[in-house]
């Protein structure tokens, strides 16, 4: 049988995890989003806008998950 405390701590850490994924897909789609926008806008025969903006959106949402995953361990 399971401490219920260790069963608690378990959930948040859970909880914590998903809501951080959750931020990292939602960052990289408005950014991803955004570059399609600009993208058909332009009526772009290679989405440029459509890939730099993806990628940039990855790099902020790396830059995200490090920065709350610092604050959470302190």
């Amino acid at each position: 049988m399971e401490d219920p405390n260790q069963r608690k701590k378990s959930m948040n850490a859970f909880a914590k995890y998903t809501a951080i994924s959750f931020q990292m897909i939602a960052i990289i789609g408005v950014f991803a989003f955004i570059g399609h926008k600009i993208d058909a806008y332009r009526n772009a025969k290679m989405p440029i806008f459509t890939a730099a903006l993806s990628l940039l959106g990855v790099a902020v949402s790396m830059y995200q998950v490090v920065k709350q995953l610092n604050k959470n361990d302190s």
